[in-house]
């Protein structure tokens, strides 16, 4: 039995990078020659046709990954690639007959583990299609061990984190949803209806009472986790209350000992319980903030998430001073640099009216703030002669969702030239 271990496995993540994988070879194939993964719960196959536009006019930069799997090549990155050059085909351009593929011999567990690989990185799920990816990794996994001899050293769940992007922590709670959650309850989280966090309580409740919430979501009442959570934590409550006392584990009342002062009971979170609570108390060996112990993992996430976007929109202010700071008016003597780039036909109108105000390139020329771009109007290989002149008003590099060397340029269209009028511009 072949073995592999886990550096075989998180090897596939290496695509969500744009880097060749260990072992993956180059060859050329139809693009029908190819199957899509049945289950491709991280691409939506949107924007085809603008896809397979820009593999007319800069090339396709990043082959398709493919597995062969009993003698069938199986797609596992790039759904959207292999589509955009089958419109090319059926638009009559023949180069697209044979394309650029790279693949790998892979059993069915290895391949469905590859594909799965690494979806965490390269795409933004919904809170189902993350549980649902959680599921299915763990099933490709069991698979991989038996048939595949997969070595797993330490927790499979650590594991499943590392290789979709996600915390263990979450993972567990994922893995309660699939199963324990209902049908009904898999359903709601499919449609948006119910969160996560709403779905990973309403796990802890039985059937019927899970598809009451169900019924709930579906007629449109809003859903809230915490107030499941009460529900699930009143149920146990109830069920350690009908257990004997000599069954009840931890019910020794511990006194606590307050210092009167100013009270901290009003925000205790046994107020209600504590049989010494005062007006004037400003410390306790019991004290438990009421309103930091009731948050859910949704509105601990959202003030995650608050924190990340306040440091981001900091940084993107100390990017905008710095780069001020690069074109104070003293500076004004020195002359902009100018950049002769091609454009295609098919923008030059958009560019020109200011209907398209910015350009997504690659930064090989070290393009600045403040820099000249004359837009060559470029079609069926050679230049019009028509040149749109443009000033780089603001530059974005080195952001989350944009490919490693690439940049997004703000232009304002200063003109549009003759070619006559830019002779002895860099080309």
């Amino acid at each position: 039995m072949a073995k592999f271990g886990i550096n075989d496995i998180l090897n596939a993540k290496t695509k969500a990078a744009g880097q060749q994988a260990q072992g993956y070879k180059e060859i050329y194939l139809s693009p029908y020659e190819v199957k899509a993964a049945e289950e491709n719960t991280h691409q939506k196959l949107e924007g085809i046709e603008e896809l397979a536009d820009s593999f007319l006019h800069v090339g396709q930069e990043q082959p398709t990954v493919l597995a062969r799997v009993n003698g069938e090549y199986r797609i596992i990155d790039g759904h959207r690639r292999n589509e955009a050059n089958k419109l090319n085909l059926e638009r009559g351009h023949k180069e697209y007959e044979k394309v650029l593929f790279r693949s790998k011999d892979m059993s069915e567990a290895m391949y469905e583990l590859s594909l799965l690989a690494g979806n965490g990185y390269t795409q933004e799920l919904t809170a189902y299609e993350k549980t649902r990816l959680v599921e299915r990794t763990k099933a490709a996994l069991i698979r991989a061990k038996k048939e595949d001899g997969l070595e797993i050293k330490g927790k499979m769940r650590d594991l499943i984190a590392s290789m979709l992007n996600e915390s263990s922590t979450n993972v567990a709670r994922m893995e309660s949803i699939n199963n324990n959650a209902t049908p009904e309850i898999k359903e709601q989280l499919k449609s948006g209806s119910i969160g996560v966090t709403a779905a990973y309580e309403a796990a802890k409740l039985s059937e019927a009472e899970q598809k009451e919430i169900a019924e709930q979501a579906a007629a449109g009442k809003e859903i809230r986790a915490n107030e499941i959570a009460q529900k699930v934590a009143e149920k146990k409550a109830a069920e350690k209350a009908d257990k004997p006392e000599e069954q009840r584990p931890g019910d020794d009342y511990k006194i606590a000992h307050p210092e009167s002062i100013t009270s901290l009971c009003y925000s205790c979170l046994y107020y209600s319980d504590c049989n010494v609570k005062t007006g004037t108390c400003q410390k306790c060996d019991k004290y438990q903030n009421k309103a930091e112990a009731e948050k859910t993992d949704e509105q601990r996430y959202s003030e995650e998430q608050g924190r990340i976007d306040r440091e981001t929109k900091a940084k993107l202010r100390q990017q905008a001073d710095n780069e001020k700071m690069e074109h104070l008016p003293s500076d004004t003597a020195k002359q902009p640099k100018v950049h002769r780039i091609r454009l295609a036909k098919m923008f030059f109108g958009d560019v020109a009216s200011g209907k398209k105000p910015f350009e997504l390139r690659k930064n090989d020329r070290d393009y600045k703030q403040g820099d000249i771009l004359e837009l060559a109007e470029y079609t069926n290989g050679e230049e019009t002669g028509r040149i749109i002149k443009a000033e780089v008003t603001y530059m974005l590099q080195e952001y989350a969702g944009l490919a490693e060397g690439y940049c997004v340029m703000a232009i304002k269209v200063m003109g549009i030239v003759s070619e006559t009028d830019t002779k002895g511009v860099e080309a």
